[in-house]
């Protein structure tokens, strides 16, 4: 019997999320027996300066690095204690769901978890749209897990 979905990812693209989507991908994946990937993307603080990145701008993105190590790190240890192993991906960028987008082509993902938490109006609206533009380009399964 073949796999129903041999790549599962799950991203998380807000800034307020829980661990809904998170455990729904494990789940998923011993089920399936499929590879799991937990993706995390972050919109990047732009330079100061249009044309040039100061010192302090390197310290910034430096620190949104390390913030999104820390908690993809933290999303691998509680996998490895439920058995399950994951790679992790991180991007910094300024269109979140292009970025999104070309991950899952790129790795020919077959579904696509998305956290959608409590959010606030505007919030609401522009992750709507980061998730309606990975839904019409992506080509694969999306499932969104709400609180």
């Amino acid at each position: 019997m073949s796999k129903i979905f041999k790549n599962i990812a799950v991203a998380i693209i807000t800034q307020t999320h829980t661990k809904q989507s998170f455990e729904i991908g494990l789940q998923l994946s011993k089920k399936f027996e499929s590879n799991l990937t937990i993706i995390e993307c972050m919109y990047k603080i732009p330079p100061k300066l249009y044309f040039f990145e100061t010192k302090s701008d390197k310290k910034i993105t430096q620190s949104q690095i390390s913030k999104l190590k820390a908690e993809l790190q933290n999303w691998k240890k509680i996998a490895q204690k439920q058995g399950v192993q994951i790679k992790t991906e991180f991007g910094l960028t300024d269109s979140i769901a292009h970025w999104v987008i070309d991950y899952i082509k790129e790795h020919k993902i077959d579904l696509l978890i998305v956290d959608y938490p409590k959010l606030s109006m505007v919030e609401m609206t522009h992750y709507d749209d980061i998730i309606n533009t990975i839904h019409h380009e992506s080509h694969c399964h999306l499932l969104t897990t709400k609180e």
